[in-house]
């Protein structure tokens, strides 16, 4: 049973991770952290506070919404994860969309990375280094035990901890959050920085055993932290906040490096694969604010790589990103040119396929519209359940009004593949243009059922219920039934009193 001092646990931890802090230090409510005895978090609980975290992340609206690159973040996870020490622990990866360097891992297994530590990585095993550090912290149990050791302190320890990082972190320095603790026990002090310490230095090396088995390059460990330790020199708004919750030393630089070429010398050399450099790109278009300066920046980059003969060859994720940016544009006719090229050196790859296919669709040449269908149709009877294609290509058919082609497209593959909240409101958009209301609000339910929302789901099925005909049995049944397992899982991940 998660108790109210549990709640004011992950209403803390989002507030230091999410930035949903109070604009100025004064208007700082501290939580009543109740007795301190121990509190044993059981593994229910932490799957309970997993839930409760991932359920706030989506309802922050400050995730990347793109299905392919969060598909991408998700399969890069997973590759760790089957590789961890707990293969059987469910994970969730977000995207946060934010231009600070951080990343932070939370009980139940809830991984979030944001993009603007994606995008200062220059390799995949870098990006990997920094998700197989974050799955160590779970799967060591590092936030839960931490959170045991934290309840057995006196109350005074903790408020001032918790003071003192709420205010360093309102203020967005670290020195004001240290100025502020001032008031804590030595011993008290001492314990906690210790107890961080060694957290770090094993979900270090713990990581590192990840990321070697997974096949990455285990140097993306030290290479990255070196990359945040010269960021380091920089004070204000610059510094990193990933080195606020995950201070590096020279010495952590060195241990790192050495394990690393331990590892390194069992291993095959590891590449990183095209995915992650179109991810970045797109990421980059995606996360800017300025259209028109992203894309001089890749046409400056073009222009460069036009001077060599394997320009297109050698730097697809420039061209890429060029051609994603002038769709941003609404510039469809000079994205089309772009992505033809690429689509034409790499007839195989998904990204490029989508990419020519949507600008092949976005213009008003009806040609072109049809020559875009066709490209996804005829992709999907090689690759019958890629879940980027078969979303976008749903999409476009919802739009072009073909209505009944994307439902069957839809439910075909809900029903042969793992299930997918985007592909389940795409199909009840499909279900209430064609005025299949009880089928639509079914799939809503299940939309928010796969997002965490249980309340609303329920509420899709009670709509969906009570505007079903009374002699519809088998559709009655369905609904009653998925009723009662919903209610039996939000009674069992019910956060109570």
């Amino acid at each position: 049973m998660i108790n109210n001092f549990i709640k004011r646990f992950i209403y803390t931890y989002l507030c230091l991770n999410l930035s949903c802090l109070p604009a100025y230090a004064d208007d700082i409510k501290l939580p009543d952290l109740g007795a301190s005895s121990s509190v044993a978090l059981t593994p229910l609980m932490e799957e309970q506070i997993g839930r409760e975290i991932a359920t706030q992340i989506r309802n922050s609206h400050q995730i990347i919404d793109d299905l392919e690159v969060n598909e991408y973040l998700q399969n890069l996870g997973y590759s760790l994860v089957a590789n961890s020490d707990d293969a059987y622990q469910n994970f969730q990866f977000f995207l946060i969309n934010s231009k600070q360097i951080n990343a932070f891992a939370t009980p139940g297994g809830v991984v979030a990375v944001y993009s603007g530590l994606f995008l200062t990585t220059d390799t995949e095993s870098e990006l990997a280094s920094v998700l197989g550090h974050e799955i160590a912290h779970v799967t060591q149990r590092h936030l839960a035990r931490s959170f045991e050791r934290s309840s057995q302190l006196s109350v005074p320890i903790m408020a001032g901890m918790i003071a003192g990082i709420l205010l360093g972190t309102a203020a967005g320095a670290g020195e004001l959050g240290a100025a502020a603790a001032i008031g804590l026990s030595a011993a008290g002090q001492q314990a906690q920085i210790n107890y961080t310490r060694a957290n770090e230095k094993e979900a270090d090396r713990v990581g590192m055993q990840y990321l070697s088995r997974s096949g990455y390059d285990p140097t993306g460990m030290p290479d990255f932290f070196q990359k945040l330790e010269r960021k380091n020199r920089y004070v204000g708004k610059d510094y990193p906040e990933f080195l606020r919750t995950h201070p590096i030393t020279i010495n952590r630089i060195a241990e790192a490096a050495q394990r690393a070429e331990q590892y390194k010398s069992k291993m095959k050399r590891f590449k990183s694969p095209i995915s992650y450099q179109l991810m970045k790109a797109k990421l980059t278009v995606l996360s800017s604010s300025n259209t028109n300066q992203v894309k001089n920046f890749y046409a400056e980059k073009i222009k460069r790589h036009r001077s060599t003969k394997k320009g297109l060859q050698s730097n697809p994720e420039d061209y890429y990103g060029y051609g994603l940016s002038l769709f941003k544009k609404q510039a469809y006719k000079d994205s089309v040119k772009i992505f033809e090229q690429l689509y034409h050196s790499q007839p195989e790859n998904n990204s490029f396929i989508v990419a020519l296919a949507k600008s092949y669709i976005a213009g008003d040449d009806k040609q072109l519209h049809k020559k875009g269908l066709k490209l996804f149709s005829d992709t999907l009877k090689d690759r019958p359940y890629n879940l980027v294609l078969t979303s976008n290509y749903a999409y476009t058919l919802i739009q072009s009004g073909q209505l009944k082609k994307s439902v069957a497209l839809l439910e075909n593959f809900t029903k042969n593949n793992y299930k997918h909240p985007a592909l389940y409101k795409l199909l009840s958009i499909a279900l209430g243009r064609e005025d299949k209301l009880v089928k639509a609000h079914i799939a809503e339910a299940e939309y928010y059922y796969l997002n965490g929302l249980l309340k609303p789901a329920l509420e899709q099925l009670r709509i969906a219920r009570k505007i079903a005909p009374q002699n519809a049995f088998y559709t009655l049944s369905r609904i009653d039934a998925r009723k009662q397992a919903i209610i039996a899982e939000e009674e069992l991940y019910k956060m109570k009193e």
